[in-house]
């Protein structure tokens, strides 16, 4: 919890700084939507695993779902990479789109978290 604080916090203000204007750029909504779409996607598939196998019966967190969570977690990692290369090649309005993509694919990962814990009973 002392980590994830700040964390929400630092991604909200840089969220507010790449936030998109109202005439962005074809790119730069294509680099948003791919890559929050797919960390979504995985988010809600933790969450439906997580709710099946509490409906077993079964009080800890599945396996399937903590693998999920890792994997949103290694796409923004990948996310991270793509920045650098774009940042390198300048493509500016690729990079911010996905700069942004990334702070609201880390405020996700840390709400899907927060609800895998609630639903597991931690």
């Amino acid at each position: 919890m002392i980590i994830t604080i700040p964390l929400v916090i630092v991604s909200a203000i840089l969220a507010w700084l790449l936030r998109p204007a109202k005439n962005m750029a074809i790119p730069r909504k294509v680099a948003i939507l791919s890559t929050v779409i797919p960390i979504l996607v995985i988010a809600i598939v933790a969450v439906i695993f997580q709710i099946l196998h509490n409906m077993a019966g079964m009080t800890w967190v599945s396996s399937i779902s903590n693998t999920c969570f890792i994997i949103a977690i290694g796409l923004i990692g990948a996310a991270i990479l793509a920045v650098v290369g774009f940042v390198i090649t300048r493509k500016w309005e690729i990079a911010k789109g996905i700069g942004f993509g990334i702070c609201i694919g880390i405020i996700i990962s840390i709400i899907e978290f927060g609800v895998l814990e609630w639903l597991a009973g931690v």
